[in-house]
């Protein structure tokens, strides 16, 4: 766990110079999407970090080399991965593409007994309802691996990875998040009101909703610290002024918090909170230096 965690940390700083979503490979009925790039990492202050330390860190390499060899996939290798969905529950495709081993990763799927084989047109689709959900996945050419709950929806993501299928037109709130960064590394939109026609959701969450059309943040490196920053569009105008003020109280709860620990007091760099008309939009500013120490002991715990 400690090395897949040192790993999670890895792929922030592969994200941090990132190249936009491609819609034209996500679904046009997906209310949902989280892209991650993790192509573009040397430019960024951790990402340097991170490759002059494994350098000096052989059992980490040992332990990548290790997982690439025995399952073909590389995680210091994968290019992007992209998950969207309509909003229904468990239900979405995810789209990896680089670092992939294609024989070695089919040669240990049907090593396994309880995984099905079958075919869509001239892919192979592996598929198996063992676990606490049926998945299904395929391995395409070029490093990729398209997965979701079945075939009929791996189905779909091929043609979608493949540049066949009918792609997203986008949305106001999306295509302000693809431009408020040079480089985002980590982009995520929720349309709300889309989904709640589809999503099983509970009392707060349809509260929420009702509230909420839709929402994103985004996330990438920027003048020495790493910037998160998220918009949020209300319903109305009567909306957004109690939703501004909600989450101006939590950040500003969460500052006090930050600033009586003497080992977080200098992460957290600042933020701002804005309105216009129904858009709020919210920044944040962390400091790339207590990132590094974080990662830094996560890897000296993992090795």
């Amino acid at each position: 766990m400690k090395y897949l965690f040192v790993l999670a940390s890895l792929s922030l700083a592969f994200s941090i110079n990132a190249k936009p979503l491609n819609l034209a490979k996500v679904s046009e009925s997906s209310n949902w999407i989280m892209h991650m790039d993790f192509e573009s990492m040397r430019s960024s202050e951790i990402g340097v970090f991170l490759e002059d330390s494994l350098e000096k860190v052989p059992e980490m390499d040992e332990k990548r080399k290790e997982l690439q060899k025995k399952f073909g996939v590389d995680l210091m290798g994968v290019s992007n991965l992209t998950f969207f969905g309509s909003g229904e529950k468990h239900k979405g495709i995810g789209i990896l593409e680089g670092g992939v081993d294609a024989s070695i990763v089919t040669e240990v799927t049907r090593s396994r007994e309880y995984i099905q084989e079958s075919k869509v047109g001239k892919k192979t689709i592996f598929s198996t309802d063992k676990g606490r959900r049926p998945m299904a996945f395929s391995v395409l050419k070029k490093g990729r691996i398209v997965f979701g709950p079945d075939r009929d929806y791996v189905s779909e993501g091929i043609q979608l990875a493949n540049g066949k299928g009918s792609g997203s037109s986008g949305h106001p709130i999306l295509e302000s998040l693809n431009e408020l960064l040079d480089n985002p590394g980590l982009v995520f939109f929720a349309n709300m009101k889309g989904a709640k026609e589809v999503a099983e959701l509970d009392q707060w969450a349809r509260l929420m909703t009702d509230k909420i059309d839709s929402c994103g943040m985004v996330i990438g490196g920027q003048d020495g610290g790493l910037t998160i920053i998220g918009l949020i569009e209300t319903n109305s105008i009567e909306s957004s002024e109690p939703m501004e003020n909600m989450i101006r109280g939590g950040l500003a709860m969460m500052d006090m918090k930050v600033k009586k620990d003497e080992r977080m007091k200098e992460f957290l760099e600042g933020y701002k909170v804005t309105r216009e008309g129904k858009i709020i939009r919210v920044e944040i500013e962390l400091s790339n230096s207590l990132i590094i120490e974080r990662i830094q002991k996560e890897m000296k715990k993992a090795v």
